[in-house]
């Protein structure tokens, strides 16, 4: 809307002795300072009081645009607010607004990851998540994510991140998706980015990340392959080898041996290794019941050579029940820290050593039938096969030696028993296949 003044005369105005104002009309005002300074302000009733509001100083506040400020601010009153108030609001709104984005360029995806670790690292049971979390993150994540604001952090950029890795290393490729998407999570419970999470596996999928089979299983070791695997594995040092040796001759779980303490051991008749309940993977909800795992010679004489490198000293299979009993609830495979057993990295590492110590231009030898590196939770398939191949008819019993759940509630209710006694021959036939190394007494290794 046209008023009084006209751009040139705003211009031309000129200091006084005193202060005076020019009038546009809608009680738009210009006042001129001594100073030479011009101040826009607009006249208005506010709360039945007249107040005059500062809209800002010309030039940087031309005519126009304080013809839209005094508009807006008689709106503002018309309709009972404050123009004062509410420019303070907005201001203050802005000022927030240029403090966050200044945080946001600093809150990087790798200062909220490492914000994220250290907020869970005391929740996780082994105190080396945090440091694999953090290895994994810096390897494959922080390349391509680490130095953008964890805000703008989107579908594209975490393909990008974990494109190869998903592709090449499909475990560890799922480990990272999922550690980049608990620090987006993290991320948005703090109001740092939106609530949309970028590394859901499912939308990378249909974002173009090649899906990875689903369900497929561990790479395993041909059960013919066992014997000469045993045999070096025996030249393998320290406890994560003889870990592995009883991991392989028991069937259990790397966890469950690796947990495992002496006081699971029982020498009253066939000698005994007895997972608690609480440790066996099984139902997420519900009893889970202790698991009874028959030891075969060969599984004794792991158990002996771990006592002995565990504790520096020499042992026998023999000497088992007596030194079972002093050792009470210790750990079978302490880590160095004692306090705690071995990491599953441990058992990991001494395959891959396995595989890495040899020529460079030959080829692993410890591999799947697809060529894959085997792996220790691989050795559970090993004795499944071996069963279904040698032994159809101890199928049920491979089941129990495996711990695996029954599918049919049913037939499990009417289940109830362990076939104890048709494992023990049968995990006795497996530890003959394949074969123990020379036999030896067990006994701590000196340094050189």
């Amino acid at each position: 809307m046209a008023g009084n003044l006209d751009a040139k005369t705003v211009e031309a105005a000129k200091k006084r002795a005193a202060p005076y104002r020019m009038s546009d009309g809608g009680g738009l005002l210009l006042e001129v300072r001594p100073s030479g300074a011009r101040m826009w302000l607009v006249r208005l009733t506010v709360d039945g009081k007249r107040r005059d509001v500062g809209l800002g100083g010309y030039p940087g506040v031309s005519l126009k645009e304080a013809r839209e400020k005094a508009a807006a601010a008689r709106k503002i009153a018309a309709d009972g607010g404050d123009p004062v108030a509410e420019r303070e609001r907005l201001e203050r709104e802005q000022a927030a607004q240029r403090k966050a984005a200044a945080e946001a360029e600093t809150r990087t995806f790798r200062t909220v990851a490492l914000a994220c670790i250290k907020a869970e690292a005391p929740g996780w049971k082994n105190e080396r998540t945090a440091l694999l979390w953090q290895n994994s993150l810096e390897r494959w994540a922080f390349p391509e994510l680490g130095d953008m604001p964890v805000a703008e952090v989107d579908r594209a950029a975490v393909l990008r991140a974990v494109g190869e890795v998903w592709r090449t290393r499909p475990a560890t490729g799922r480990k990272v998706v999922h550690r980049i998407a608990s620090v987006l999570r993290y991320a948005a419970a703090h109001g740092w980015r939106a609530n949309d999470n970028a590394a859901d596996a499912r939308m990378l999928r249909h974002a173009g990340l090649p899906a990875l089979p689903g369900g497929r299983k561990q790479p395993s070791l041909p059960w013919g392959r066992l014997p000469a695997f045993m045999v070096a594995l025996d030249a393998m040092p320290g406890l994560g080898a003889l870990a592995l040796r009883l991991v392989v001759l028991t069937a259990l779980r790397s966890g469950e041996v690796r947990n495992a303490r002496w006081s699971w051991l029982a020498f009253d008749g066939v000698p005994t290794l007895t997972v608690p309940g609480e440790v066996m993977k099984g139902k997420k909800t519900g009893e889970v019941l202790p698991h009874r795992a028959p030891l075969s010679n060969a599984a004794l004489e792991a158990l002996a050579r771990a006592y002995a490198e565990a504790n520096g000293t020499t042992a026998t299979a023999a000497e088992l029940p007596k030194l079972a009993a002093l050792a009470r609830d210790a750990l079978i495979f302490p880590s160095a820290k004692r306090t705690t057993p071995l990491s599953d990295m441990a058992l990991s590492a001494v395959m891959r050593r396995m595989n890495a110590d040899k020529p460079e231009d030959a080829p692993a030898p410890w591999r799947d039938a697809d060529g894959r590196v085997a792996v220790p939770h691989g050795f559970r398939a090993t004795f499944s096969t071996w069963v279904d191949d040698t032994r159809p008819h101890e199928r049920e019993a491979a089941e129990k030696a495996l711990a695996h759940e029954v599918a049919n509630k049913v037939s499990g209710a009417y289940r109830r028993s362990d076939l104890f006694d048709r494992r023990e021959p049968l995990m006795r036939d497996w530890a003959e296949h394949c074969g123990s190394g020379p036999k030896r007494k067990a006994k701590a290794r000196t340094a050189a």
